[in-house]
């Protein structure tokens, strides 16, 4: 395997704010943003695109680390939307494509696939309450879909997530 080259951007100039992630040659990005960052998000444009999303918390209770798994047209609207639906969450990771490339069915795709792996992996509290539905795509799309999944574990695994590892 090679070496791989991931940037980091810290958009408040602060380990505690809000991150972007690059991938070289990866058309992917990703957003770290604390729950208390989200309403002003409105600067990053880019949010306003499809894409999928992780919403981690903690369960003071039984020491469990929970995730919620989502899709959406725009992830800036739907986030925003988590802060008054769900209170479990202090932290979320969003996934976009830089050139907007992602569709509906691909998204749909993502999710279900990120799901049955967040599940598979036994490492989170799975806190969404339907398995979401998987959307037929071509088999090439799959093959980029998954290789976007691959990334995206990479991502979320220097984030500090281990949500998609066995």
């Amino acid at each position: 395997m090679r070496g791989k080259t991931i940037r980091q951007f810290l958009i408040d100039g602060q380990s505690e704010g809000r991150w972007a992630s690059e991938l070289s040659n990866w058309t992917g990005k990703a957003y770290k943003i604390p729950r208390t960052y989200v309403n002003i998000c409105n600067d990053r444009k880019d949010l306003n695109n499809t894409g999928v999303y992780f919403l981690f918390g903690h369960n003071a209770e039984t020491d469990a680390e929970q995730v919620y798994i989502g899709e959406a047209e725009n992830i800036f609207s739907r986030i925003k939307q988590h802060l008054v639906e769900k209170d479990f969450w202090t932290e979320c990771v969003a996934f976009i494509s830089k050139d907007n490339n992602l569709n509906k069915a691909h998204i749909k795709y993502l999710e279900n696939h990120l799901y049955i792996l967040a599940k598979e992996s036994k490492r989170y509290e799975i806190m969404n309450s339907n398995v979401p539905t998987e959307s037929s795509v071509s088999e090439m799309d799959s093959a980029e879909l998954d290789e976007f999944i691959d990334n995206m574990r990479l991502i979320l695994g220097v984030l500090g997530y281990k949500i998609l590892e066995p």
